[in-house]
């Protein structure tokens, strides 16, 4: 993509250049014509000196050595030049000296010598002229050179000052992070729309800002104030199922309601997890091997894949040491295996693989891919196991975010694929 810098100095550039180029014949017919001007203004003016100085002393018998001597101006006899007369004319003549083909201006003008008639023929190369037309050629596009590298630093020097308080605001908006509440301060300008656009700017992430704390704070709000009574209610479910005087119809609609409870417990502690990462509160880093986390983890669900008949193969092609905080970490390795082990097929096969930099976690599945959009969102469940809170994976990106890690999703030969790049 071009700066916008660029495009200004692009469209200056070429427009200059056709304007100039379009103005070439233009200077070029000019220069001729005054050029051809000036060549007549001297034949006229030799046509003048002839009558003066020289026809009334001229005689018949001297014409012939005035002709030898006056390479272009001549005596010729009357009956020779059909040409108009009295009038300057163009003509091509060829000069023995060269030898080639050349253009003159010719003028033809009946003169009386000795009571005869005659022809005068006056006459002045137009060579000199292509030469002189070239040089200027040469010149027009010195100056079309020069005039262009003029623009072009002058574009530039003068497109970087004007434009350097929108640069300003863009690296402060590139800069700005929601989660840290701090917000940009704008550098001042005299322009009068950087001045708008930049208190617009100010407006608009005071707003932000403000509804990012109130959203942020209703959730950690919420959830604390959901654990007191969700523990109560878990917990008089607990003694509800102890009672063996309830009957079958009872029992089951308890087991439903405790199923819901416990979701709804996950799905409060997953939305303050996810406020604790916002707010920066896992600040303490660590050094470690994802390949001890990873060969740590798998025993703990062993069990879950035991019971869908999972197969899981595991290769370290490398040793990836992080400097990062491990507990999460951790969460972010155990929420991807869960999350392949829960939307895995009955006898299907989870592959782990450590690869350079890469943490990668294939699984079967559905035989068809997600939306690679929308799955790492709260909620996006892909997926009818009520033991899923849907905020698994908004929890993986969250933390891979924090760590300015990132996290892709594909779909490859029946199987799903997650890869996290450290």
């Amino acid at each position: 993509m071009n700066r916008l810098l660029n495009k200004t100095l692009l469209y200056y550039s070429f427009f200059a250049t056709i304007i100039l180029l379009l103005s070439a014949p233009f200077i070029y017919w000019t220069m001729e014509s005054l050029y051809k001007d000036d060549v007549d203004e001297a034949i006229l003016l030799r046509r003048d000196e002839f009558e003066i100085n020289n026809r009334k002393t001229l005689h018949i018998s001297d014409i012939p050595v005035w002709n030898k001597f006056n390479r272009d101006i001549r005596i010729l006899p009357d009956t020779v030049i059909q040409s108009p007369k009295d009038s300057i004319i163009q003509q091509i003549f060829y000069d023995e000296l060269v030898p080639e083909w050349e253009p003159y201006r010719v003028l033809y003008k009946d003169v009386s010598i000795e009571g005869k008639p005659f022809v005068l023929m006056i006459r002045l190369n137009l060579v000199e002229s292509e030469d002189l037309i070239r040089t200027i050629v040469r010149i027009y596009l010195g100056i079309l050179f020069a005039l262009l590298l003029v623009i072009f630093f002058i574009t530039l020097f003068v497109s970087n000052r004007l434009w350097k308080p929108f640069y300003a605001t863009l690296r402060q908006i590139e800069q700005f992070n929601i989660e840290l509440n701090k917000l940009p301060q704008f550098p001042d300008t005299k322009i009068k729309e950087f001045n708008q656009l930049n208190n617009r700017l100010t407006t608009l992430i005071q707003q932000s800002v403000q509804s990012y704390i109130t959203q942020k704070k209703f959730t950690q709000n919420a959830s604390h104030e959901l654990q007191t009574p969700l523990a109560v209610l878990q917990s008089k479910l607990d003694l509800l199922l102890q009672d063996n005087s309830l009957q079958k119809g009872q029992l089951q609609i308890l087991h439903s309601l405790y199923e819901s409870v416990s979701r709804l417990t996950r799905i409060n502690k997953n939305l303050l997890l996810l406020a604790k990462i916002e707010n920066n509160q896992f600040a303490e880093f660590s050094s470690f091997t994802v390949n001890d986390i990873v060969s740590e983890v798998i025993p703990y669900f062993t069990e879950q894949a035991d019971s869908k008949k999972l197969t899981i193969e595991t290769t370290f092609k490398n040793i990836i040491s992080l400097k990062a905080n491990k507990i999460l970490t951790e969460l972010l390795i155990n929420n991807l295996f869960l999350n392949a082990i829960r939307h895995n097929i009955e006898k299907g096969k989870i592959t782990l693989t450590l690869d350079t930099g890469r943490f990668i976690i294939a699984n079967t599945g559905i035989d068809q891919a997600l939306d690679a959009e929308t799955i790492f969102e709260g909620f996006k469940k892909n997926s009818t196991d009520t033991r899923s809170s849907g905020l698994g994976l908004s929890i993986v990106k969250e933390i891979c975010d924090l760590n300015n890690w990132t996290i892709s999703y594909t779909f490859k030969d029946s199987t799903h694929i997650f890869t996290v790049r450290f």
